[in-house]
């Protein structure tokens, strides 16, 4: 049985790994346009989206832990 609080935990990690991509993307992109773009503003905001990503993370392993849930029940859900 999925355990919906796991559920949750999981969105809301895969969407910070998401929003950390997108940053990361942004400053490549400033980085590689050539414009003299000030990076330290993007920087700044991939380590905040790496914090939120490493938070998410920790959110989701402390409740698996705690709750005791494990990956089988989200195996079983996506292999159908």
């Amino acid at each position: 049985m999925l355990c919906e609080e796991r559920t949750r935990l999981l969105i809301d990690h895969r969407d910070a790994v998401h929003g950390y991509s997108e940053r990361v993307h942004d400053l490549v992109e400033a980085i590689g346009s050539g414009i003299n773009t000030p990076e330290e503003p993007l920087r700044r905001k991939v380590r905040e989206a790496w914090d939120a990503a490493e938070k998410a993370r920790l959110a989701l392993a402390r409740h698996e832990a705690n709750h005791f849930c494990d990956r089988s029940d989200f195996v079983e859900s996506t292999s159908m």
